[in-house]
């Protein structure tokens, strides 16, 4: 164990809160791991040179570049990493290549959208959560891994009263020697549920029609000249927010998304949730309710605009048009 304090690890900066979270509890000093900057230029999407540039460095500096996890869909703002660029950078210095894809995976079930993890047969594991986008009831994450020993190797308990010989035999995979808890809850029956009720075309339908409503509202955001798509489109996830005009300073279009936020989630008719990306406050709009409808996505847009036009005519947010 003396050697782990060498080991270091890479993420975009964009990486869910959990990849950090999941550092300190395996061990990693906190000063080993890389949280990669992005920025607008690429979309908030991981950049291999940099990935190449921080690897590189830690290599020469004697540290060992051990562990690379990339997002296909952040949750921020649905950024995607290119998964065969950053798989080849990791492959320089043999570390572990993981692909975080809890939202966006589910999208891949369509044939139009998986050229987005295009190189998958290069990492060691992904994850995706059908509980997101997939029907399933929460909780439900799918992991594959290339080479289960390494899990099992690094898991694997055998006292006497677990010993038996269906076991001993190599017959069955015991789930206590894949992961920390030795028992666990049938997750996987609600997923067979899900596939067996809706099928494969079902399911598809259902990311499509997700991903057309999401893709009706980021026009009707681009149709008025008040608001911005601050980064572009991915799957059914839309960033926007009221955009800066003339003199107003960058606080104050903070101040006015927060307010436009907190007064559209207090009529209890939508909600909204933010980031920052960029430094830039954002509004989130997410389709993918299994009972949502164009109609549902119209009004709701309707009453942004509604609100918009209140918090201007009150003054809150002063002349932006």
């Amino acid at each position: 164990m003396a050697g782990i304090t060498r080991l270091t690890v890479y993420a975009a900066d964009q990486t869910h809160s959990t990849f950090f979270k999941a550092c300190r509890l395996a061990g990693f000093d906190p000063a080993n791991v890389r949280s990669i900057p992005t920025g607008e230029e690429n979309n908030f999407a991981l950049e291999p040179a940099r990935l190449l540039e921080a690897m590189q460095a830690d290599a020469d500096a004697g540290l060992v570049p051990t562990y690379v996890c990339f997002t296909v869909g952040t949750t921020s703002s649905n950024a995607v990493d290119p998964v065969g660029a950053v798989a080849d950078v990791a492959a320089r210095f043999k570390a572990w290549v993981h692909i975080d894809a809890a939202y966006a995976g589910s999208a891949c079930i369509c044939p139009e959208f998986r050229h987005h993890i295009d190189g998958v047969e290069r990492v060691d594991s992904i994850s995706m959560s059908p509980h997101k986008w997939l029907m399933t009831c929460l909780d439900c994450t799918c992991l594959w891994v290339r080479d289960w020993h390494r899990l099992t190797g690094s898991l694997e308990t055998t006292p006497e009263y677990l010993k038996n010989d269906v076991s001993d035999s190599g017959i069955v995979t015991d789930l206590k020697d894949m992961q920390v808890g030795t028992g666990r809850r049938f997750r996987g029956l609600k997923l067979w549920m899900v596939m067996r009720t809706y099928g494969a075309a079902k399911l598809q339908e259902h990311i499509r029609s997700d991903v057309a409503m999401a893709k009706m509202f980021e026009g009707l955001v681009r149709a008025d000249d008040r608001f911005e798509v601050v980064v572009p489109r991915n799957f059914a996830l839309v960033c926007f927010r009221i955009k800066p005009h003339g003199a107003m300073a960058e606080e104050e279009a903070e101040e006015a998304n927060r307010e436009l936020m907190e007064r559209l989630n207090k009529t209890g008719k939508a909600y909204l949730a933010h980031t920052v990306v960029g430094r830039k406050f954002v509004l989130r709009f997410a389709v993918g309710s299994s009972t949502q409808e164009e109609r549902h996505v119209r009004s709701a847009w309707e009453l942004i605009q509604k609100t918009t036009t209140e918090m201007m005519m009150e003054g809150s947010i002063g002349e932006i048009i």
